[in-house]
């Protein structure tokens, strides 16, 4: 049974991987050969989006996998009792919780960066600007600097109401525009549903596990593999876009 459970947690761990480098490879191909030939304002904030994706994953992936003690197999603890000297402090929670936390103001800078774009490019004034990123600009910065357990509620909340903004914001677009510009922002806010949808599954694993609506290998493989689709989807409506 260890041996199985073993190779479901190499399993996630793979597919975490994967999508890591996918969100590094969507930075670069919208820096770098969008961004640098257009110089559109939304294709820089769709590449620093992702980066900071991406950064922000590899702290949540620290967190879940290497500095938590019990993510570890017990066997090789023992032989190893000083792999992660820095990871294991008295309480494993706490440990966590500092990694989720520094992930999380990561992530919460994308969006900040993203919904400021957004907000810019449909009123055109600069209030909207500030307006759509401080809000999650102040919860990145509050997970990074107060209590994981005293924020992470709030941000909980808060990241419900962007998972269903950013991609209404795009179907919006999608019914105001026409052409193939409705076609890139119709997949547009669809990659972004499935992004999000991956990201709540993940987010909530424990309680779905809990509650037994999803076990946790299943979990593994859907979250990560819906955001790995929901890369794909974007990157194509937002290549779709620039045919217009």
């Amino acid at each position: 049974m260890q041996t199985i459970d073993m190779i479901v947690r190499e399993v996630h761990i793979g597919l975490w991987f994967l999508v890591v480098g996918f969100e590094f490879f969507v930075f670069i191909f919208l820096l770098f050969f969008k961004w640098r030939r257009t110089k559109n304002p939304f294709q820089f904030a769709m590449a620093m989006f992702f980066l900071l994706l991406a950064v922000g994953r590899c702290f949540y992936f620290i967190g879940d996998y290497f500095a938590d003690p019990n993510s570890l197999p017990a066997d090789l603890l023992l032989l190893l009792p000083g792999l992660t000297p820095l990871l294991n402090p008295l309480e494993a929670s706490a440990v966590v919780y500092f990694w989720s936390g520094i992930g999380g103001f990561f992530q919460w800078m994308a969006l900040a960066a993203l919904s400021a774009t957004a907000g810019f490019m449909i009123f055109g004034k600069r209030w909207a600007e500030i307006g759509f990123a401080v809000p999650a600009a102040v919860i990145g910065i509050a997970l990074a600097v107060l209590p994981y357990t005293l924020v992470r509620d709030i941000a909980g909340v808060a990241g419900i109401f962007y998972a269903l903004f950013l991609p209404g914001l795009f179907f919006y677009l999608a019914w105001q525009s026409g052409g193939v510009l409705r076609i890139s922002n119709f997949m547009l806010g669809l990659g972004f549903l499935i992004l999000f949808t991956g990201r709540v599954i993940h987010a909530a694993r424990y309680a779905l596990g809990e509650a037994n609506i999803l076990s946790p290998a299943i979990i593994g493989v859907l979250a990560p593999g819906l955001i790995v689709i929901a890369l794909i989807v974007i990157a194509t409506g937002n290549e779709w876009g620039q045919t217009q």
